[in-house]
């Protein structure tokens, strides 16, 4: 749904056509100041860029694409697009010194060239916190040369315990054993990404990392017009709007996901629960749970126990009842793993006052079907292939698209529903619906439901949370 109540299934159709979503009583949002931390070279750039976006971008000419998949972006500050101003006075601009660049780059390993950036964009996001007039967003436009250097995922041979951030595997625990005679030492090695938003929690102001060579294009880069709709989707949002509301899914109802992290500098066996909430409004919560040991080599995939369960689930109405100003008849929870018995007693027991509940697995499915022809399944297909458990395709064919927009064969999703009242049809429906809630982008959707996609990736921001930073509970400072 968006501006003026009307509705489109593709968010760049319906912002195009409609602009962002808002209610009658709602002040728009009509501009968006924005700081730049960079240096001289990379900052130019993302000005340069963020002049480009307030007008309309095109694709290039000649280029043969799908305009329905890949449309032209209409321009920010266009009455056909957002409706909306970008500020990015001097006065937000931040210089990073050629000391601490060359820190960076100089530094002996990764892990401190990561730490010396950390500390230099902290100094800066410090001084803009401070400003009387603080920005909405800050962008963080690093150069080429501390991207080889500081950029990437975490580099440990000895245990590696979370995935990159431009993987989308399960952040499950892998042990690489060496052969040598003392203990493998415990990695403290952080994720440049990560600490920046560790570092714009600390400031109270959401980030936006973008590298040199997506500030400067061409080859390799997603085009001009993609990159347009997905920077100044997030922007938005993270400027404090989202820009479409979701259909199809009830307003009583609160949407809850869980998944696992480990955090860093812990040991091993020391796992941590991390919950968010959603209403149909789409306003997510991030929640931290309780810490507990769990050795999956023996246990198997986490699991709560029962008090951890009960507090968690209290702890997410709470959070629901403080932003809604209700409570909710109805919740869905997402789970990547089985319920054990203890842990199920355990979330039934913390929904008091809530009649009506639904828990789910959801799951990679080993299975695949195909269709005759050249196309795909179509999304939103879904077989029963044993009793309450669904082969589910999120990504398929798309009629509105009229293509797949995927490179291989599309993975579904396996749905266990493990106990509820409501009718798989509905639950299904309500996943689908969960998948167009990424508004860190403008794509047609996403593979997960927002629940389990949101809230494992918060974990992994989480897992590197220095312990003198508060989690802030918004999804906008993760994102």
């Amino acid at each position: 749904m968006f501006g003026g109540g009307h509705q489109s299934p593709d968010p760049k159709t319906g912002i195009t056509c409609y602009g962002p979503w808002r209610t009658a009583g709602d002040e728009q949002l009509t501009h968006i100041r924005v700081a730049i931390v960079g240096t001289g070279e990379t900052v130019d750039l993302a000005v340069k860029m963020l002049e480009q976006f307030k007008l309309p971008v095109n694709h290039q000419s000649g280029s043969k694409v799908n305009p329905l998949l890949f449309p032209s972006f209409p321009g920010m500050e266009s009455e056909h697009g957002y409706a909306c101003r970008l500020d990015f006075p001097m006065s937000l601009v931040e210089y990073f010194t050629d000391w601490e660049i060359a820190a960076c780059v100089n530094a002996e390993d990764r892990d401190t060239s990561v730490e010396v950036m950390g500390t230099a964009i902290r100094n800066r996001l410090s001084a803009l916190a401070e400003k009387e007039t603080k920005p909405d967003v800050v962008i963080i436009a690093l150069p080429t040369k501390v991207r080889e250097k500081a950029g990437g995922a975490r580099r440990n041979k000895q245990v590696s315990n979370l995935e990159d951030d431009n993987t989308s595997s399960s952040p499950q625990l892998m042990l690489s054993f060496m052969d040598r005679k003392e203990p493998p030492k415990e990695s403290k090695s952080k994720t440049l990404h990560r600490v920046i938003k560790a570092e714009g929690m600390r400031a109270g102001l959401p980030t936006q990392l973008i590298w040199e060579v997506t500030l400067r294009g061409g080859q390799g880069v997603q085009d001009r017009a993609s990159l347009a709709w997905n920077f100044c989707n997030a922007l938005y949002y993270k400027a404090g709007r989202a820009p479409w509301r979701i259909c199809g899914l009830r307003s009583d109802t609160c949407y809850v996901g869980v998944s696992f992290y480990r955090p860093l500098g812990q040991p091993r066996y020391l796992q941590t629960s991390m919950a968010q909430a959603f209403s149909d409004r789409g306003e997510g919560t991030v929640i931290r749970g309780e810490r507990f040991e769990w050795n999956e080599r023996r246990q198997g995939r986490p699991r709560l126990s029962r008090d951890h369960a009960r507090m968690l689930v209290s702890h997410v109405l709470e959070q629901y009842r403080k932003h809604m100003r209700s409570n909710p008849t109805r919740l869905v929870l997402h789970k990547s793993s089985d319920y054990g018995e203890e842990e199920l007693a355990g979330f039934m027991e913390g929904l008091e006052g809530v009649p009506f509940c639904d828990f789910l697995t959801i799951d990679d499915s080993d299975l695949r079907f195909h269709r005759l022809g050249q196309e795909p399944v179509l999304r939103g297909t879904y077989f029963e292939v044993a009793p309450r458990q669904f082969v589910t395709y999120s990504g398929g064919y798309i009629p509105f698209l009229q293509t797949y927009p995927g490179l291989r064969t599309p993975h579904p999703l396996l749905v266990k529903i493990q106990k509820g009242q409501t009718s798989a049809r509905e639950l299904i429906s309500e996943i689908l619906a969960l998948t167009k809630m990424n508004w860190n982008s403008a794509v047609f959707a996403i593979r997960e439901p927002i629940t389990l996609d949101f809230s494992r990736h918060v974990g992994l921001i989480l897992s590197e949370l220095p312990p003198d930073v508060t989690p802030s509970a918004l999804y906008r400072h993760y994102m």
